[in-house]
C-alpha cells in the first residue's frame, strides 16, 4: 500500500498530530497496517501507553512535544506528504474554567501547523473538526450546510475558527483539505467521555450513579474504527480541489439514560440513579447531537457498528484495560 497515488499526488509519509490521543492512536496503527511511513506528534507523554504496541514499528517516529513548535522539527518532518491534524484540547468543562485555554491550544496551534504545511510544500491535510461547531442548532438531522452554526462551548468555537483557517490556506495557498464534524467517538482506547466517567462512578459505588443532566441528552455514538475508516478511506474517493466537509457519526442515537442502563446491565447492578442540572451535563454541552450522514454515505464510507454495538464495544475495551 506504500506509495499510493490520490489524484496525481504519491502519499509515502505522513504526520499525525494528536498521535497518542483516543483517536490519533487508533488511526496511528491503522496507518501503519497499510504499510505508510508515520511520524506521530503530541504533548501528552502521559498517554503514550495508549502507543506501546506500534512504539517499536520500524515506519514509526514519535515526536513528544507541542505543535506549536512544530517548526522545531523541520528536518524530522522533511518529506511529509500529508497531514492528519487531530491535536487538540478537548475539555470543554476545563474550557469553561479558563477560556483561553481552546484559543492557545487550538487555534494557534492550528495556525502554526498550517504555517509548517504551507513553508513546506504540503497540498493535502485531514482535519478532525467536531459537531460540536454546530451548538443547538434548530436542524435535525444536521446536514454539513445548515447555516445555523452557533457553538455553545469555546471548544466549538475554536473548532470553526480552526474550519476558517483551512478555507483561507487553502483559497491562498492551494492547501487541499478534508475536515471531518465527529459526532460521539467510542471504543478502543477511550480514555474520557460519558461512557468512561460512568463505567468507573459504577465501580466505586455499585448503589447510586450521579448522571450528568436530566439524561435526556440524545447523542450519536459511533466506534472509533468506523471514524478512522472515515478520515482515510472518504480521501481516498473524494479528489477534491478545495474543501470538503463531512459529518461522521451513526444514524441511531440513545439518550444518556439508556446507555447508563446498558452499562448497568452489562456490569450487572442497579443503583438508584441521580440526575444532576437540567438539559445540560455541563456549560457547553449540547443537549443533542444528532447528524446527517448522507454525505459520507455517499461516497461509500458506513459505520460498521450501530450505536449500541459501539457501546458495548467500548465497555469490552474498558473492561479489558481495568484487568
Amino acid at each position: 500500500m506504500l506509495g499510493l497515488d490520490y489524484g496525481g499526488i504519491k502519499v509515502r509519509k505522513l504526520l499525525v498530530t494528536g498521535a497518542s490521543g483516543f483517536i490519533g492512536s487508533n488511526l496511528v496503527a491503522r496507518l501503519l497496517e497499510e504499510d505508510y511511513q508515520v511520524i506521530g506528534m503530541d504533548n501528552d507523554k502521559k498517554k503514550s501507553y495508549l502507543l506501546r504496541k506500534v512504539e517499536k514499528h520500524p515506519n514509526f517516529l514519535m515526536i513528544w512535544d507541542d505543535i506549536n513548535n512544530i517548526d522545531n522539527h523541520t528536518a524530522v518532518l522533511n518529506g511529509i506528504d500529508e497531514v492528519y491534524h487531530l491535536a487538540a484540547s478537548a475539555d470543554i468543562r476545563q474550557s469553561y474554567q479558563d477560556p483561553t485555554m481552546d484559543l492557545k491550544n487550538n487555534v494557534q496551534g492550528t495556525n502554526a501547523v498550517l504555517e509548517y504545511i504551507r513553508k513546506a510544500g504540503i497540498k493535502r491535510l485531514i482535519f478532525s473538526s467536531s459537531s460540536s461547531i454546530y451548538g443547538v442548532t434548530n436542524v435535525t438531522p444536521t446536514p454539513e450546510d445548515v447555516s445555523d452554526i452557533r457553538p455553545i462551548s469555546m471548544y466549538g468555537a475554536s473548532k470553526l475558527a480552526n474550519e476558517a483557517f483551512i478555507h483561507a490556506y487553502n483559497d491562498l495557498y492551494g492547501i487541499r483539505a478534508w475536515m471531518f464534524r465527529f459526532a460521539n467517538v467510542v471504543g478502543f482506547h477511550q480514555h474520557r467521555g460519558v461512557i468512561y466517567d460512568l463505567y468507573h462512578k459504577l465501580r466505586k459505588n455499585k448503589e447510586e450513579l450521579e448522571v450528568l443532566g436530566d439524561g435526556k441528552q440524545l447523542k450519536s455514538y459511533f466506534d472509533v474504527s468506523d471514524c478512522v475508516n472515515g478520515l482515510i478511506e472518504i480521501p481516498r474517493q473524494d479528489h477534491n480541489n478545495s474543501v470538503e466537509i463531512y459529518n461522521l457519526g451513526n444514524n441511531h442515537t440513545m439518550s444518556v439514560k439508556d446507555l447508563a442502563n446498558v452499562l448497568c446491565e452489562r456490569m450487572k447492578v442497579s443503583p438508584l440513579m441521580k440526575f444532576t442540572g437540567g438539559d445540560r451535563g455541563w456549560p457547553g454541552d449540547t443537549p443533542y447531537t444528532i447528524l446527517s450522514i448522507d454525505k459520507a454515505l455517499s461516497v461509500g464510507w458506513k459505520p460498521n457498528y450501530t450505536c449500541k454495538q459501539s457501546i458495548n464495544r467500548t465497555i469490552d475495551w474498558l473492561e479489558q484495560s481495568s484487568k
